[in-house]
């Protein structure tokens, strides 16, 4: 991961308003007393409750979503990228060069030299498609006017028409590229007679592939005639990952952060007539079935993602294929973000843009998605369709194949509902199941590996160079990121403020620090946050990059400390900080033996040889309680 100064990112945040940054999605940004305030522009909501401080740049919504965070997690959120991509952007947008290293900046040079050859080739595609006199590319014009592609969706979509004959390789070369960089780009390739270089695409209708910046990465070419193969893709390059990527992405972002929804498709055609017709949270796969990580993408910006399928036995084996998405991560119980998969399949023999050229269709497709299946309910029901359910022999096996379905599950109520699901399908065909007859098929399934959708803390933190205890580094890679964190009991809401408390305020920080106390955190991801701070404070961090170094590693850190407000603590002098600081300390050690306590009664009525034990440490830990409480308010 690349490492930026302190003093770049300090450059970057002082050159950035991070108001008009923002504004760019939450354009009703008003003030209000010192702050701005908006509706939130990650969720529907009809009165604001997105806050700016224009003074520090952070941000924090208090309804619904409850996100946070400063300029870099804002990009980081809206843009789908990670932190070292949201510092290069900020910085391209404030015209600052960051230095990350030799190698590092090698490799940032070389990423802008095949950036710059795809968008030179986008312009090239997309200026021959929309100017050319030769008949190719009127060909290419009448064929996208037949499908109701005028000129401003051309151009929208950088949709282009690639010749071949080398006038591609011939325009870049006077560009100034250079022959090794137009293969890497791939959009040129080594002649097989040794004649040199030629075109990658020719006589293709092309679309242009972006990243979620809206860079042009890569092409899809698709012919105009019945030729095999009809499409044909960009290979991977340094730029470019089918797993990855996804079309359209940067044209639909905004769409899914308000709708909280994504539909996705498997043409490039179908997510343009989506978009046309009002789905402007559409994207496409790219010649490849919704992975996993496609899947953790998404579901960053969404807590809905929609896959549309033709209704063609291709269609429904790319549907089942999807049942490999589920993993423990759908259920509410297992993650505090659950994200939900609904599959939709078309009528045999349409597409998406098929039925978006017509009202009818598009009524259609509507109640098509209103209709939308539960990934696992779609992922049960053809299983057990594969059976005779009126023979007993064959619902033994239709219960044995759609509980396989569940074995990601084992353990969630989830797999408990389901359990049921499969049980009254089974029980209407004649056959006498329970929910603990499906789960005691279930236990006997064996689980497949999990598709690991949720976000998660990939340790060990960054310290300079040195790692956290292995205990806590053990114990963090076991959580999730901050910001999936279940809901939180008291004392666990205690640990949460007292961590804000002491990141944001340097002297409740330097007073805890004084004191020399052992990690007071029970969460093993706080514990692990307090030593990375302590990690970076001897380090000499300073207070302005010390959240956004604390992020890079434990994404959510952001968000925790934005969501309190310790405006005029420091100035409240070292006596308030102090007594703020010991209330929370505090809080803490008497909810500890209050638990410790709990937890010896309950041993205590268990009985056995250990009570005389059990009973002289529940003595102990009585009387630690009732001297702190004497001490906190004699």
């Amino acid at each position: 991961m690349a490492r930026f100064s302190d003093e770049d990112i300090s450059k970057i945040r002082d050159a950035t308003d991070s108001l008009n940054l923002i504004r760019e999605y939450a354009p009703d940004l008003r003030p209000k007393g010192r702050d701005y305030w908006a509706c939130c522009p990650f969720h529907k909501e009809k009165s604001p409750s997105f806050k700016v401080d224009p003074h520090t740049g952070w941000w924090h919504c208090f309804g619904a979503c409850s996100d946070g965070g400063d300029i870099f997690n804002f990009v980081m959120k809206t843009q789908n990228v990670s932190f070292p991509e949201a510092v290069n952007i900020l910085a391209d947008r404030a015209g600052i060069e960051v230095a990350v290293g030799p190698r590092a900046a090698a490799e940032a040079g070389r990423r802008k030299r095949l950036l710059a050859i795809c968008s030179d080739t986008a312009n090239f595609y997309t200026t021959y498609l929309m100017r050319s006199p030769e008949n190719d590319a009127a060909q290419a014009r009448d064929y996208l006017s037949k499908r109701h592609l005028g000129s401003e969706v051309a151009t929208k979509w950088k949709l282009g028409y690639a010749p071949g004959r080398g006038a591609l390789v011939n325009h870049l070369r006077k560009k100034g590229h250079s022959p090794k960089d137009m293969i890497a780009a791939n959009v040129a390739m080594d002649s097989r007679s040794g004649a040199g270089l030629k075109d990658r695409f020719f006589a293709r209708l092309m679309f242009t592939i972006c990243d979620a910046q809206g860079q042009a990465i890569a092409f899809g070419g698709r012919v105009l005639d019945n030729t095999d193969p009809k499409y044909i893709n960009s290979s991977a390059t340094p730029l470019f990952d089918k797993s990855r990527n996804l079309y359209g992405l940067d044209q639909a972002k905004k769409a899914m952060h308000s709708e909280k929804s994504v539909l996705v498709v498997e043409g490039y055609t179908d997510v343009i007539a989506l978009h046309k017709s009002g789905y402007e949270n559409s994207v496409a796969t790219l010649g490849t079935a919704l992975t996993a990580q496609h899947v953790k993408i998404l579901s960053r910006t969404v807590n809905r993602i929609i896959y549309i399928f033709d209704g063609d036995e291709a269609g429904l084996r790319a549907a089942d294929k999807a049942a490999e998405h589920i993993d423990k991560s759908l259920s509410a119980d297992y993650s505090a973000s659950p994200v939900n998969l609904d599959v939709v399949c078309l009528p045999q023999g349409l597409d998406p843009a098929d039925l978006m050229d017509s009202k009818e269709g598009q009524a259609q497709f509507k109640q098509l998605l209103a209709n939308a299946k539960p990934l696992i309910e779609f992922a049960i029901d053809r299983r057990l369709k594969h059976w005779d359910l009126q023979r007993p022999e064959e619902r033994i096996k239709a219960l044995n194949e759609s509980v396989s379905v569940l074995a990601p599950l084992k353990g969630t109520i989830l797999a408990s509902d389901y359990a049921n699901y499969i049980a009254d399908a089974l029980t209407r065909a004649g056959g006498d199941f329970t929910e603990a007859k499906v789960l005691e098929a279930l236990e006997k399934v064996r689980a497949v590996p999990q598709s690991n959708l949720a976000p998660e803390y990939e340790g060990p933190l960054d310290h300079g160079g040195e790692t956290p205890s292995e205990g806590a580094a053990a114990s963090a890679t076991r959580v999730s990121s901050l910001d999936k964190l279940p809901d939180l009991s008291p004392a666990e809401l205690t640990e949460r403020e007292l961590l804000a408390f002491i990141i944001m305020v340097p002297a409740a920080r330097d007073y805890l620090f004084a004191q020399q106390i052992d990690n007071p955190f029970s969460h093993p991801m706080y514990r692990a946050v307090f030593e990375s701070l302590q990690h970076l404070i001897q380090a000499g961090a300073r207070q302005e990059n010390l959240v956004s170094k604390l992020d890079e590693s434990v994404p959510g850190v952001a968000q925790l400390v934005v969501a309190y407000n310790f405006e005029g603590q420091d100035n409240g002098g070292n006596a308030s900080v102090k007594e703020t600081t010991d209330g929370l300390l505090f809080r803490l050690r008497e909810s500890a033996l209050e638990r410790t306590i709990r937890i010896i009664r309950s041993d205590l009525q268990k009985g056995g040889e250990e009570s005389k034990d059990h009973l002289q440490a529940l003595v102990e830990a009585s009387m630690e309680l009732r001297d702190l409480r004497n001490r906190r308010y004699k």
